[in-house]
């Protein structure tokens, strides 16, 4: 099960993304990371993944094309994070 704060952080960083223009996408609370993900009928595909570091920090993960994890060297907090993903990575969160 999910840490509390990381479900509660989930819950945020899903509004902010709707907030800023990319209502398809969910976040989902596994372990120590929040998946970022889209999702059509059964299937889902996921897109970035913010992994839960000390100090409120987490570091910035993303999919490549075959759907294995990467890790970026991009760290800070979910709103940085957020922030970069959205208008700098904006193509990892297109949809399908």
């Amino acid at each position: 099960m999910a840490d509390p704060r990381l479900l509660s952080q989930g819950v945020t960083a899903e509004r902010v993304l709707h907030e800023k223009g990319f209502p398809h996408l969910h976040v989902r609370a596994y372990g120590q990371h929040l998946v970022i993900y889209t999702q059509e009928g059964d299937e889902h595909w996921n897109r970035a993944r913010l992994t839960s570091l000390q100090n409120d920090q987490y570091q910035l993960g993303m999919t490549d094309r075959r759907g294995k994890w990467e890790p970026t060297p991009f760290m800070g907090t979910l709103a940085e994070l957020l922030s970069m993903l959205v208008e700098d990575f904006a193509f990892v969160l297109a949809p399908a």
